[in-house]
């Protein structure tokens, strides 16, 4: 307790007593209650802090670049200018939450030179919005930087307290490993290093990835994080846990070089989410704001779906992605049975996955065999596939697995494209399972960040739409690219299936406030089969009335009814699957805290009707709802799937309930949720 006593003591300090030479400069957040301070100390570095109804959130933090093969920018700045500008405007989304987005921030850019005769330039560039705030490093054309080999960018976050964290490791290859909760002061990856994930790359165990979220001893909720991530590395976090202290840590290339570019170029956004409550960061659209304007002209062909598929069957072993096992899932005549059960089930699309031959002459290091993506398997004829589907006006979702050969589908991806574009199909689901190939390339370094970007830009010019597994975190780009669907970038349900260990049931009550903080997640709900008969040893840790929940509280413009078509045949549960939108105008959360519960209703678009969905983990919980969000004036028939009474995650998780109810804005709900459950209702309008 002394030990943090005396860290506050010398931050207040610190906050109060730096020295000025007169270039402090401020800005504040359109309301007045997030206002950030810009000055430069007696040796000529450049910091910043941040405050939030005029308690420091963030001390001064110190910015500056380390260059292979050139003097560190860093000591010996002057501010030359300083512009400010106001944004007050809102766009529309093609797909999302909500329809309408403000955006209205205060703008800071201060110009700074070096007092040297190098006279290097560059430019620090604020935005504060109501929600937070980005700032963004950008440098000019100039005569004595020009080519630019990055060894460190070291944007500091200096933390006002020990807050509350909710972390995982910064990997350089995976962002699927379960989050921690902690003290930022213990804050220690050793523990992830003990079960490495089959493709894993962790080379500082103090480091954590993005988006990071903190709660401070005062109940405001912080989450640091990055937007429009362009022709640039993805940042870690480095965590000086002794004082108190964050630092940018760059994925590297090969060579640890860890950003090669040339003037003029400008960084991502480095983005802190501030809010008073955990629905507030939900509630944020900072990180899109952030992002460019639409860039694609006309986005009629984008549109949110609902899909089924094989990908679970294959998961939980009842069949195999290949061919040389005996077992092939993606059959011909089985593509054609998944085909009916979505014409049935008014399921708009069928993901076709595990359909191109894996040729084994083709060997890659550890890879057994490569992909062309446009051979198929003998036992698949997609042409056939997809003129059945057309007669029974199901669409077809195609899949591009890389096998992590980034730059071989960087090669062939006009081709697969075009052959998507000759079927007919409009949207393809890729991966990048695997070591990345050119060899040591990280999922997270510069160059995937580029491959990921020629992968949406090409989609777009062939007018397919894209989700993507194994992908980059997500940093707003959907904004620019609408025919970015959704990336998984995190553990998603497919652990539960073989993970070892799997999710634990607060798994779903983190991911809303961390990862999907950052943009729509293909998570893969629907679960019926909770006990898992294809996988002894496994299970999904949730009620099945939490699994039909989380098509509502997971906000996705795709979304897969992922288990078994037996499973669901004869069920009524399934009944919600069918009516659940995935289209929405409007947006609500209830009720929040992270970890521990979240509730949400949503409004269908362009319909009166609406969705709830309310999850919990382990502890069961009770909540009264008034349903004030509901449109006024208006009738509703409200279809609600609840836990049973003796419903539990492990022990009884098949235990469930459900009941019609007539209802009105003025009304109010009861939900119970059961240890690890969830509560979904569909609205719908009386005409």
């Amino acid at each position: 307790m002394k030990k943090y006593s005396y860290l506050l003591l010398s931050f207040l300090f610190m906050v109060c007593n730096v020295y000025s030479n007169n270039d402090k400069t401020s800005v504040s957040s359109p309301n007045g209650q997030i206002k950030v301070e810009f000055n430069i100390d007696k040796e000529g570095k450049a910091f910043y802090n941040v405050s939030h109804k005029n308690v420091p959130v963030i001390g001064n933090s110190y910015i500056s670049f380390k260059f292979n093969d050139a003097k560190e920018l860093k000591e010996n700045l002057s501010v030359v200018d300083t512009k400010k500008n106001t944004i007050n405007e809102s766009w529309e989304r093609i797909w999302g939450p909500t329809l309408k987005v403000v955006n209205n921030c205060n703008m800071l850019e201060i110009q700074l030179q070096e007092k040297s005769k190098l006279k290097r330039r560059f430019n620090v560039i604020f935005k504060v919005y109501d929600d937070g705030l980005g700032f963004r490093y950008q440098f000019p054309e100039q005569k004595n930087l020009n080519k630019v080999f990055i060894a460190d960018e070291q944007t500091e976050f200096h933390l006002s307290g020990d807050y509350t964290c909710w972390w995982n490791p910064g990997d350089w290859d995976s962002d699927e490993h379960l989050f921690s909760k902690t003290k930022f002061s213990e804050i220690d990856g050793t523990p992830y290093l003990k079960n490495q994930l089959t493709h894993s790359y962790i080379p500082d165990v103090m480091a954590v990835n993005t988006p990071l979220t903190m709660k401070t001893k005062d109940g405001i909720y912080l989450s640091f994080h990055e937007a429009n991530l362009t022709n640039y590395a993805s940042m870690t976090l480095k965590c000086d846990t002794k004082n108190l202290k964050m630092t940018s840590a760059l994925v590297a290339w090969e060579d640890g070089t860890k950003v090669k570019t040339q003037t003029p170029f400008e960084t991502p956004w480095r983005t802190i989410q501030i809010a008073e409550s955990a629905a507030g960061l939900i509630e944020s659209n900072l990180i899109e704001n952030l992002n460019e304007k639409c860039k694609i002209e006309n986005t009629d062909w984008i549109h949110p779906q609902k899909y089924i598929g094989l990908w679970w069957a294959m998961h939980v072993g009842q069949y195999d992605w290949e061919m040389d096992k005996n077992n092939h899932g993606t059959t011909t005549q089985r593509s054609k049975s998944y085909i009916d059960f979505a014409a049935k089930h008014d399921i708009e699309s069928v993901l076709i996955e595990g359909w191109n031959e894996c040729n084994p002459k083709w060997m890659v290091g550890e890879r057994k065999c490569q992909f062309d993506w446009i051979t198929s398997y003998p036992d698949f004829d997609f042409p056939e596939v997809v003129r059945y589907a057309k007669e029974k006006g199901v669409k077809i979702i195609g899949q591009h697995e890389t096998n992590g050969l980034a730059g071989k589908y960087m090669n062939e991806m006009e081709g697969a494209y075009n052959f998507m574009n000759e079927l007919g199909i409009k949207t393809v689901k890729s991966g990048y399972v695997g070591a990345k190939v050119p060899a040591n390339n990280y999922q997270q370094g510069q160059y995937m960040i580029e491959h990921y970007r020629a992968a949406i830009e090409k989609a777009a010019e062939h007018k397919i739409q894209l989700f993507v597994h194994e992908a980059i975190k997500p940093t707003g780009l959907c904004r620019t690219y609408p025919n970015l669907l959704a990336e998984e970038a995190a553990r998603g349900q497919e652990f539960n299936a073989w993970g070892t260990p799997g999710n634990n049931p607060s798994h779903v009550v983190i991911l809303p406030f961390t990862r999907m903080l950052a943009g729509s997640m293909d998570f893969t709900p629907g679960i019926f089969d909770i006990k898992l008969k294809y996988r002894e040893n496994n299970q999904v840790p949730s009620t099945l009335a939490q699994q039909l929940a989380l098509y509502v509280v997971f906000y996705s413009p795709v979304q897969m009814a992922c288990d078994l078509p037996e499973n669901y045949e004869n069920n009524p549960a399934f009944q919600f699957i069918r009516d659940v939108p995935v289209e929405w105008d409007n947006s609500k959360v209830i009720n929040a805290e992270i970890g521990e519960y979240l509730t949400i209703a949503r409004k269908e678009k362009d319909t009166d009707n609406w969705a709830l969905g309310s999850i919990t983990n382990e502890e069961k919980r009770n909540f009264e709802v008034p349903l004030t969000f509901l449109n006024e004036g208006v009738q509703y028939q409200a279809f609600i799937y609840a836990d049973g009474e003796n419903a539990h995650w492990d022990k009884n998780p098949l235990d469930y309930s459900i009941r019609n109810k007539y209802v009105t804005s003025k009304s109010v709900l009861k939900i119970k949720l059961a240890e690890g459950g969830g509560q979904a209702i569909f609205f719908k309008a009386i005409e």
